[in-house]
């Protein structure tokens, strides 16, 4: 993955199957990850709160969005 001034390249060729990768761009968390079936998924995180976590701390980054998710699913149950 190479970041630049004009956006995120990736090499889809080069990835590992269902690894996640990340990298923050314009102040946004993008996550990339590619599955057993050769499809490149792409998320982001605009979460303020969340992408400062995790610029403090990336190497926690699992479980900064495990946390995340466990806080989503709780809010959708209401």
């Amino acid at each position: 993955m190479i970041i630049t001034d004009s956006g995120i390249k990736l090499n889809p060729d080069k990835m590992i199957k269902e690894e996640l990768y990340h990298c923050i761009y314009e102040n946004r968390i993008f996550l990339f990850f590619k599955d057993n079936e050769d499809v490149l998924h792409c998320y982001e995180i605009s979460d303020i709160d969340t992408i400062n976590q995790i610029k403090q701390d990336p190497d926690n980054i699992d479980v900064i969005l495990n946390n995340l998710a466990k806080d989503y699913s709780k809010k959708n149950e209401d």
